[in-house]
């Protein structure tokens, strides 16, 4: 992992920290699991319902209705996932309104090959990004090991894969972008010059 020593520790005190204040959400460690994705998963629609509604466009999440979520904790744990079969409950309920090709589907589709891609193209890029890293320099990231992983053609299975690597080159982005617009430019003020006129004949 690239994540420096003073991270870790701190992330390490948290979890403690956490861990002594937390009850768990079920009695048994499978319905805590289930419990604690949907709450994530109602959060990330919060998220995405902030984000759209800011720009007027309806959002709906049906999946996090409090009737669906008590239906799938009704479901035995062995009949809600298995070896041969992707989201079973979920096929269950679209049965007669997806094609069925995509009921049958025993994995979930994935964009690995796209994202090597990427890595490859920008590898220019991510090598400043190594050298120059917001993260580097607030004591977050180890620069030796981002700079391995961010150069390396394969990522290491244990430790980061895609999806970490991925968050931590979005929060490096979201660094870069705010030292170069410390102001974003919706909340910068205007001149009274460049105020737009206003038509009288609509008053």
């Amino acid at each position: 992992m690239w994540a420096s020593e003073q991270a870790a520790d701190q992330l390490a005190a948290l979890l403690v920290s956490a861990a002594g204040r937390t009850r768990p959400l079920a009695a048994d460690c499978g319905r805590h699991a289930w419990i604690h994705q949907m709450r994530e998963a109602g959060r990330i629609a919060g998220l995405l319902r902030d984000a759209e509604t800011s720009i007027d466009l309806p959002v709906d999440s049906p999946f996090c209705d409090d009737s669906v979520m008590n239906a799938c904790l009704a479901v035995r744990p062995e009949e809600a996932g298995g070896p041969r079969s992707y989201k079973p409950l979920l096929a269950a309920a679209m049965d007669g309104l997806v094609p069925a090709y995509l009921l049958a589907r025993t994995t979930k589709d994935h964009c690995g090959p796209d994202w090597y891609h990427g890595l490859k193209a920008h590898r220019r890029q991510l090598t400043d990004w190594a050298d120059t890293s917001h993260l580097v320099a607030a004591g977050i990231a180890d620069e030796n090991e981002l700079r391995r992983v961010l150069l390396n053609p394969g990522l290491p299975r244990s430790g980061g894969g895609p999806h970490e690597l991925e968050n931590t080159l979005g929060t490096e982005a979201w660094l870069r972008d705010l030292a170069a617009h410390p102001v974003p430019a919706h909340l910068t003020a205007r001149h009274p010059q460049e105020e737009d006129p206003v038509d009288t004949a609509t008053l």
